[in-house]
């Protein structure tokens, strides 16, 4: 009678375990004021060793490339970060990626709200897989 308890909860550790999702990507999102009226959105990537993630500017016969949304408008932002033009043999195209960290950034009129609020949508792959694009959801107040 006790063992069915504890396959029970193994069954239910196991299966809590393969539900958390961990991206290899974490994103982190800043304001810089750069005068009254504009700010400069920084969104920056950081990946997790053997993942990349793709420029805004990718050959759309490959990944999905990054995209960033405000409010409802897609912009595209500067690429601050040197991408990596290469080949791929998943794709079989060029490609256009970052390794390590990715930033972009973009300058934007100060909203009347004081909140930037939008989202990327990323891909990301180690080469032998691809994970599904993913939207990150960001909020900065405006100081």
């Amino acid at each position: 009678m006790t063992k069915i308890p504890l396959i029970f909860l193994f069954f239910a550790w196991v299966s809590g375990a393969i539900g958390q999702k961990t991206s290899p990507v974490s994103w982190k999102f800043d304001i810089k004021m750069i005068s009254n009226a504009e700010v400069e959105v920084i969104a920056t990537a950081d990946l997790a060793k053997g993942w990349v993630t793709y420029s805004q500017f990718t050959d759309p016969e490959g990944p999905i490339p990054t995209e960033f949304v405000i409010g409802d408008q897609k912009i595209d932002f500067e690429e601050k970060t040197k991408p990596i033009k290469e080949l791929d043999e998943m794709f079989g195209v060029e490609v256009i990626k970052f390794k390590s960290q990715a930033i972009f950034v973009k300058k934007i009129p100060v909203p009347a709200s004081g909140k930037v609020e939008g989202y990327v949508t990323y891909m990301t792959c180690d080469g032998s897989r691809c994970l599904p694009p993913v939207d990150a959801n960001f909020s900065i107040n405006v100081k």
